[in-house]
């Protein structure tokens, strides 16, 4: 088991963060690693999403979404294969530090019989910056939804 982790302070309330995130059918106008390509966001569904990690090739998957707490979790959970193969946990927390300001949490945990190997490859290596620049992103999104 492996974990890749970014926390950003942002600008803004907790609603910002939250709308900035769940409004995925905007993320090509601003996401430069993630794209939303379909599906219903709630609690139990299935979406299709095209992760384009720092200087890798794009890919496809289709996570099941496992936390949708407005203003506080946004969680799914992609599987390779079969379950306990290569599972990847993916959580965005927001947290509220008042005074109109937030903590925003992203991180993975993954897990699975592949998971040491999948470690080493080239795109994991880079998956904290990624995750990084993700945050950055939102933030500077989040932050615009507060000053309009």
């Amino acid at each position: 088991m492996f974990r890749v982790s970014a926390s950003t302070e942002i600008a803004a309330p907790p609603l910002a963060v939250w709308n900035t995130i769940i409004q995925m059918d905007e993320y090509a106008d601003w996401n430069s690693q993630l794209h939303y390509l379909g599906g219903a966001l709630a609690l139990g569904e299935t979406i299709q999403l095209k992760l384009t990690p720092l200087g890798q090739q794009g890919y496809e998957f289709k996570p099941k979404i496992i936390a949708f707490e407005p203003e506080r979790e946004f969680a799914w959970v992609a599987r390779t294969g079969f379950k306990g193969l290569f599972d990847g946990e993916h959580h965005f927390v927001i947290h509220n530090l008042g005074y109109n300001r937030s903590r925003l949490d992203n991180f993975e945990i993954y897990s699975g019989l592949l998971s040491p190997i999948m470690q080493q490859l080239p795109m994991m290596k880079g998956a904290n910056e990624g995750f990084a620049v993700i945050n950055e992103e939102i933030k500077k999104k989040a932050e615009s939804l507060c000053s309009a």
